[in-house]
């Protein structure tokens, strides 16, 4: 049986950030982690923001995790094939507007006793405890401002093709694995391990003893 996909920890020294907006005040980072595969443990650099408090009941001052950035207004073509896919089938409307930080997919569901935006799955925990642990070096400013840390930026170094010392995979590879290991689990409820998070080409699923084929479209979106 495959192993699960799974955070095991953050590198703090690796934390930067940069101011995104100034109303509402918002601040965007990078933090590097160690993630579980089938292959192996690998360091890969995640996107997260830190919300200003003004909508949909998030916590002002804690970090939530995001796919990227929104470069202009519409359907979302902007990032990998993947990514665009994920993201055009968690997102009202399949569009959104230039700036939009891409966080529908971490809103799938929502779940009383958890708090919104970081996903319904196994990885609901540690992506919260790096919320709160980006959070707590936020406000002691233990962190590195990277003043060229835009929009753009923060898109091209979360899906580049470098490969880190020590990994075997590419950082876009490694990325996507980890966002379609939330995005089958949370819009497709297929058990969660590295094999179902290679299952689906697309939005094609394959068949499982446990599993019946779903459509897309009979999925709502979030629209956050």
């Amino acid at each position: 049986m495959s192993r699960p996909i799974k955070i095991l920890k953050i590198y703090p020294e690796s934390f930067r950030a940069n101011l995104y907006s100034i109303d509402p005040f918002r601040m965007i980072g990078l933090i590097d982690v160690s993630i579980m595969y089938s292959y192996g443990i690998e360091i890969v650099t995640l996107a997260f923001y830190r919300s200003s408090g003004t909508n949909s009941k998030k916590i002002k001052g804690l970090w939530y995790p995001i796919v990227g950035i929104k470069l202009q207004t519409g359907r979302f073509t902007e990032f990998t094939k993947y990514l665009n896919f994920v993201l055009n089938n968690t997102t009202k409307g399949q569009r959104a507007d230039k700036g939009w930080l891409s966080k529908s997919l971490f809103f799938s569901k929502k779940h009383p006793a958890k708090i919104h935006g970081f996903s319904n799955g196994f990885h609901y925990h540690n992506l919260l405890k790096i919320g709160i642990a980006l959070k707590n070096m936020y406000e002691k400013k233990e962190f590195q401002i990277i003043n060229s840390l835009d929009a753009k930026t923060l898109n091209h170094i979360i899906t580049s093709k470098i490969i880190f010392k020590n990994n075997n995979h590419t950082q876009r590879e490694n990325f996507e694995r980890f966002i379609k290991s939330i995005f089958n689990e949370d819009f497709f409820l297929l058990p969660f391990n590295d094999n179902n998070a290679r299952a689906r080409k697309y939005g094609k699923i394959t068949k499982s003893a446990s599993t019946k084929k779903r459509k897309i479209k009979s999925h709502s979106r979030a629209d956050h």
